[in-house]
């Protein structure tokens, strides 16, 4: 059996509402930072599960209020707008999530950086839209993590390139259904899970049964010609307890170039501010989600060997990669179920 577990949640969700008195198993998913967030619990007082899931969905919506890039009135834009003028104060928590993102900038040499988000903010995947060729080259020189100083005896945060930017959106996910689970500890919920689109992490397990879990075929196409199928299809299933798990997808958010065919999506080479090709998902399992939603976007950046020998040098962590030809990596931890995944279009 895996000893840990993948962000595709095989959830049966059983409502809030159920019809049974005795039902034991609560959930409920919201639309939340973008993404869908949800929340499973076992709990024989429905109240205290009520309780419980609106607990979690009010700080999943702080953390977004808090960190969101898109909102004007949140402290990363204020840290965005004034931090290339002189030192910015800022909260204990987001000085956390920052001296965490850039460790795992240094750990990574660099294919983990929240400045990406200097070219980042240009592309458009809605609209099929992204920077161009003299655009992206201006702004290059603003993607590097070391331009971030942060002084923790201060509180604050400043940046050294007039046009840098930051976006927590490949770690401030993971530390978010971290809190989650903490939350649901403080209710005395022991068997739960809690999801924020690719990140995951398992509270126990499910009531004696381990959690299934999946990786989704990057290219999935539905079974019998029913596209109602191909969101849901999985590459690799899992039975997994107590883990926290990221996956880090080329078909999250992408558009097709008209002109090249290329696929572009959101997960950029901090060198050259485009799309990385090669890989088409990275899926990292260890303790916590505040590293292991970070890693999944380093090791995707740096492809398979250097990716997985990344993975290697850091206990407590395991990776699964799947490269654009649809063969399977797994890193030493884990035994290989599945060597192949169908990437026919």
């Amino acid at each position: 059996m895996f000893r840990h577990g993948l962000p595709v949640l095989l959830f049966c969700f059983i409502s809030l509402c159920a019809t049974s008195a005795f039902a034991e198993w609560f959930s409920d998913e919201q639309a939340i930072m973008g993404t869908s967030v949800g929340v499973t619990l076992w709990q024989e007082d429905p109240e205290i599960a009520r309780r419980a899931i609106s607990a979690v969905m009010a700080e999943m919506r702080r953390i977004d209020n808090s960190f969101s890039p898109y909102k004007p009135d949140s402290e990363l834009s204020r840290v965005n707008r004034e931090a290339i003028n002189s030192p910015v104060t800022i909260s204990g928590e987001l000085m956390t999530i920052i001296d965490k993102a850039l460790y795992f900038s240094r750990a990574s040499g660099g294919a983990f950086d929240i400045s990406f988000a200097s070219v980042g903010r240009h592309y458009d995947y809605r609209q099929g839209q992204q920077p161009s060729e003299n655009q992206r080259e201006d702004l290059l020189a603003a993607i590097d993590y070391r331009l971030i100083e942060l002084d923790k005896t201060s509180s604050t945060v400043s940046f050294k390139h007039p046009q840098l930017q930051i976006d927590l959106g490949g770690i401030a996910k993971g530390y978010a259904v971290d809190r989650g689970i903490a939350i649901l500890q403080q209710f005395d919920v022991t068997n739960a899970t809690v999801s924020a689109g690719g990140d995951s992490r398992v509270l126990g397990d499910r009531r004696g049964r381990p959690w299934v879990i999946g990786i989704k075929n990057p290219r999935g196409q539905s079974l019998a010609g029913d596209p109602s199928e191909s969101e849901d299809r999985v590459a690799i299933k899992l039975p997994l307890q107590d883990t926290a798990i990221s996956t880090s997808g080329d078909y999250e958010r992408f558009f097709i170039d008209q002109n090249s065919g290329e696929r572009i999506h959101h997960i950029l080479n901090p060198r050259t501010g485009k799309s990385v090709a090669g890989v088409t998902s990275v899926s990292i399992l260890g303790p916590r989600g505040f590293d292991t939603d970070p890693l999944s976007t380093a090791v995707f950046v740096l492809g398979i060997e250097r990716g997985l020998a990344l993975v290697a040098s850091l206990s407590g962590f395991d990776a699964i990669v799947i490269d654009s030809a649809g063969k399977v990596h797994y890193s030493d931890g884990l035994t290989p179920p599945v060597t192949e995944v169908d990437q026919s279009p």
